[in-house]
């Protein structure tokens, strides 16, 4: 039991290091007054770190450590901290199901409620004696949702949220850390009902066609943490990975029974944090270590770009052509690959951005040597 809690004690540290960055934050503990349980307004909380963003329509919310929580109305080049918010600690997830109502995940099992697009924010569900977080939420519309979190920690609602009702996304006894739950890009159940995925530690992946209410896990073979994913379409699944993998899984038919797996690499050993599509349809993924990466399944193509600051990206959105908001260590950034691609092949330029762009690599490919 204890080497099982010493394991499971490791295995969340080295997550909450790996993907939240805490140690690059600009500011300190000292700037928020944790006594009134509200985080507090700062000139400087845009330049904290930030965990996720989710954007509806032109508006763009983000949150962070300290309980903060930011609004934007035009792309990231301003941003608004909400009024009231009934947390200090870290907030790890976001989403707006319309203009007004929003939901925000985080530490001590907390779920918060906003009616306003974020400006004023309500607790709907805590747990302070639960040490951890929840990590991701996917609210199917204003009614239906799933928060997933450490130790295997799940719970839905099919009410907006006045009650949540725990569920058993899985019952692996070593309770592995559920990191992100999303849906289907236009895939439905027999029923009518999106597919739900979620992706966790120990390569764990898992399908629920009942809003949440059961689970069935896909054996991937991989032993590795999964970050995230989106569905490419209606048999295939891009997942994100440790050290630059991702996982392209491929379903032959239907019935999600049946599905065969590759291996891609982004060109480094980082672990990756988030995918969008592209108006292009092509993919970018974001990554600690200053990592970008644009993924184009039809031509098999990866252009990855190390950024020079070389702060861990946890989010990001596409603004314009070639042009990207990026959120996590001290705060937000745009990018540009073009920018990124010149500046590395310019041998007089100051800049630090290593970039590269390959066909697609499978299992046994040795990563590329960046010196």
């Amino acid at each position: 039991m204890l080497l099982k809690n010493l394991k499971l004690m490791l295995n969340f540290f080295t997550l909450v290091a790996s993907f939240f960055i805490l140690g690059g934050s600009i500011l300190s503990a000292s700037d928020f007054n944790y006594d009134t349980g509200f985080a507090l307004k700062s000139d400087l909380a845009d330049k904290a770190t930030i965990t996720s963003m989710h954007m509806y329509n032109d508006k763009i919310v983000a949150v962070g450590v300290h309980g903060i929580i930011l609004t934007s109305t035009n792309m990231g080049s301003n941003w608004i901290q909400a009024e009231k918010v009934p947390f200090s600690n870290t907030l790890t997830d976001v989403q707006c199901v319309s203009e007004s109502q929003c939901w925000a995940v985080g530490h001590d099992l907390t779920i918060l409620y906003s009616v306003d697009g974020g400006k004023n924010w309500d607790v709907q569900y805590n747990d302070i004696d639960f040490d951890a977080p929840f990590l991701s939420i996917h609210m199917s519309d204003y009614l239906n949702g799933i928060v997933v979190g450490a130790f295997g920690k799940s719970m839905t609602t099919n009410n907006g949220g006045e009650n949540w009702f725990p569920t058993i996304v899985t019952d692996d006894p070593y309770e592995p850390h559920l990191n992100s739950v999303y849906s289907s890009y236009k895939m439905k159940s027999e029923n009518g009902i999106n597919l739900m995925f979620v992706a966790g530690e120990i390569g764990q992946v898992h399908i629920s066609n009942d809003q949440g209410k059961n689970w069935n896990m896909v054996d991937t073979e991989y032993f590795g943490s999964l970050w995230g994913g989106i569905s490419v379409d209606q048999n295939r699944k891009l997942l994100l990975g440790m050290a630059g993998k991702i996982l392209y899984l491929k379903f032959n038919d239907d019935t999600l029974n049946e599905f065969s797996l590759d291996t891609l690499f982004a060109g480094i050993k980082n672990s990756l944090t988030d995918i969008k599509r592209l108006k292009n349809g092509n993919y970018i993924i974001s990554g600690n270590g200053g990592v970008i990466a644009i993924l184009d399944l039809e031509n098999e193509t990866t252009e990855t770009c190390i950024r020079g600051d070389r702060l861990s990206n946890t989010s990001v959105i596409e603004i314009s052509d070639d042009k990207y908001l990026l959120s996590g260590e001290k705060g937000f950034r745009t990018h540009s690959m073009r920018e990124c691609q010149s500046n590395f092949e310019d041998k007089n330029s100051i800049s630090k951005d290593m970039w590269m762009k390959s066909e697609f690599q499978y299992e046994e490919w040795v990563p590329y040597d960046w010196q």
